[in-house]
């Protein structure tokens, strides 16, 4: 019965779309840090995959279908900052040297942690562009001869978790601005952070946006050169 649902053209596709949609029903019902609909969506696929004994290839070869929206979605981010350029004009200094600091941050604690424990220069060239969305990051990792499977999968945990507790955390730290929630949120958790981040606000998922576009770019800048003068 398994190889028979495994072998249907859209068993994927249909799969991953009917968890997401069971977990926001839950998150309806039940609204904490690890009941968002992508954290419980991810959990749940995999908890019938395994059970199924149904393989990663074989789901992914009917699944694939969403990850050709990776990019689309990643370019539809526009939309929320072009209705915030007026926001965004008159912080755009503050908002280039948050977003900055944010990738220092993050590239050098993922190359000095893979340098203390003696992980070697192949992981840190494939976490390095950890907290990049996922179609940004694999560009970033092949140019850098890093492993893409792990920094597709090091990304994706790294979204879940981001979009699971950036809530939780922005109330933690106090962060009241609307632009600082949308920053940091987007700063770290990227793509599925922002999700979160447009239901906190038009300017929290606006910054967000622009926070995925802005640590993109200075990521694909400053990791060549972290991997260069560490390793």
């Amino acid at each position: 019965m398994m190889e028979f649902l495994s072998n249907i053209p859209y068993f994927g596709f249909t799969l991953t779309i009917a968890m997401f949609c069971l977990g926001v029903l839950i998150n309806r019902r039940w609204a904490f840090a690890f009941t968002t609909p992508l954290f419980l969506g991810t959990v749940f696929v995999i908890l019938i995959l395994v059970s199924a004994n149904i393989s990663y290839s074989d789901y992914n070869s009917s699944a694939q279908y969403l990850t050709y929206l990776l990019v689309p979605l990643t370019v539809s981010f526009a939309v929320p900052m072009y209705r915030q350029l007026p926001l965004l004009r008159r912080h755009a200094i503050p908002i280039l040297l948050a977003v900055l600091i944010g990738v220092v941050c993050s590239v050098l604690s993922v190359c000095l942690i893979c340098i203390f424990f003696g992980l070697g220069d192949v992981i840190a060239r494939s976490l390095v562009s950890i907290s990049v969305t996922t179609a940004i990051a694999i560009g970033i990792t092949e140019k850098l001869g890093g492993i893409v499977a792990l920094t597709v999968s090091a990304v994706i945990i790294t979204g879940l978790l981001g979009a699971s507790v950036s809530d939780i955390v922005c109330r933690k730290l106090g962060l009241r601005s609307a632009i600082s929630r949308g920053l940091a949120i987007g700063n770290a958790a990227h793509a599925a952070g922002t999700t979160k981040a447009m239901q906190m606000g038009p300017v929290e998922g606006a910054l967000s946006s622009l926070a995925i576009v802005l640590s993109g770019l200075f990521t694909a800048i400053l990791a060549p050169i972290a991997i260069m003068y560490l390793f």
